[in-house]
């Protein structure tokens, strides 16, 4: 697995193309060296399997030429000029040949002609592995004895040896290949060249698409570059699916940029309502605070209800208790006294009622604080929001602004 980072990504000489060529050529050459490699098994194939009756054939061929030299006129001396000529023709075949005459057909040609025939000697027989025939020219006819004076019909004049070289054959086969290579060589550089154009050709769609994706995959990209689909192979279908796939991104991206208009909205109206609020808490928590000072400070200075008030008071109803008790009794008195009696009563009531309420001031006041800690705690949601908003904004416009590098 290659490394997103790698510094090789997109270099020349790591394009698929540059692959494909070399991939290519080492794959023709493989295969050339497979070729090359099966001929030299046929090549011994061949011989383990044919080579004695390709022997055989040889044979039978060579005796058929000899028999034809025989029979023209000077026959044994045509013979001294072809036999080297056929020696030579059957070897550069691969085939090792003696021509032997017997030893009636000796005595003939040095009575009849005034030489000793040698025909094609087998003395010097290469070492290695062979297939051999060997098939006799025997006389046929009066036409023979002609030359053959010693011999008579049907008496064998000479035999034919042929040996099946299996060094010769792979000889005959490196020969080949080394004829061949060079072909082969030539071949392979112009299939090479015509894959080469051919996908430069078939590749151009591939590229069209690397182009795109190389424009998406820059800082800042545009997303409204789209694949123009050339084809209907793979590469077309490729292509189509590339610009779905875009059609969808940017439906995603107008989507989320409507949602963020609709959240900048709410967090308008939330400013709008915090702000609001925050100035009707303000309001409420100082008009709550200054009517509990001014409550305290009231009730500081009003003397009717301190406690020394309410001693001198109680002090004067016990002095008339006192008095009526004694018989020190008027009806001036009694009704003072019932007077001060209801005075005390209501004013120790009012009381009550007032430190009940100063009590439930005090409450206000605290969770007026806290509503109040509530609203900068808002005020700081709020300023979140409005950096995740600020974040969401960039990214949209980053994403459907233009690439200016």
């Amino acid at each position: 697995m290659v490394d997103q980072h790698s510094p090789s990504i997109g270099r020349f000489d790591k394009s698929f193309l540059v692959h494909m060529i070399k991939d290519f050529f080492f794959v023709l050459l493989a295969v050339t060296a497979v070729e090359f490699s099966v001929k030299a098994g046929l090549v011994y194939y061949n011989f383990q399997v044919d080579g004695a009756e390709e022997a055989e054939l040889v044979a039978e061929d060579l005796a058929d030429n000899v028999r034809s030299i025989m029979r023209n006129a000077g026959g044994p001396v045509a013979a001294r000029t072809l036999y080297p000529i056929l020696n030579e023709n059957w070897s550069d075949l691969g085939y090792t040949i003696a021509i032997e005459p017997a030893q009636v057909t000796i005595q003939s040609i040095e009575e009849g002609f005034g030489y000793t025939p040698s025909g094609i000697p087998a003395d010097d027989w290469p070492e290695g592995r062979f297939q051999v025939h060997q098939t006799e020219i025997v006389a046929t006819g009066e036409f023979c004895l002609g030359c053959h004076s010693e011999a008579s019909v049907g008496q064998v004049l000479g035999t034919v040896t042929v040996r099946n070289y299996l060094s010769r054959d792979f000889a005959l086969w490196l020969k080949d290949v080394r004829l061949t290579a060079s072909l082969a060589a030539g071949k392979i550089v112009l299939h090479s060249l015509l894959l080469f154009l051919i996908l430069r050709a078939r590749m151009e769609p591939l590229l069209e698409l690397r182009s795109v994706v190389s424009n998406l995959a820059r800082a800042y990209g545009r997303l409204d570059h789209r694949a123009e689909i050339k084809t209907s192979d793979e590469f077309g279908v490729l292509a189509r699916d590339l610009n779905l796939f875009l059609d969808r991104i940017t439906n995603i991206v107008s989507e989320l940029d409507t949602v963020l208009k609709k959240v900048v909205l709410a967090n308008d109206d939330i400013i709008a309502v915090q702000g609001n609020l925050r100035k009707t808490v303000d309001d409420v928590s100082g008009g709550i605070r200054q009517l509990e000072r001014k409550a305290m400070l009231s009730a500081k200075r009003e003397p009717r209800l301190s406690n020394e008030w309410f001693d001198a008071v109680r002090g004067s109803i016990a002095a008339l208790d006192d008095a009526l008790e004694r018989g020190d009794e008027s009806a001036s008195a009694a009704q003072l006294l019932e007077t001060l009696r209801q005075v005390v009563s209501n004013a120790e009531a009012q009381t009550q009622s007032s430190e009940v309420i100063f009590t439930k001031l005090a409450d206000l006041g605290d969770q007026s604080e806290t509503l109040k800690d509530s609203t900068l705690e808002m005020i700081r949601l709020e300023e979140r929001l409005k950096s995740i908003i600020e974040s969401c904004t960039t990214l949209v416009q980053r994403l459907k602004s233009a690439d200016k590098s």
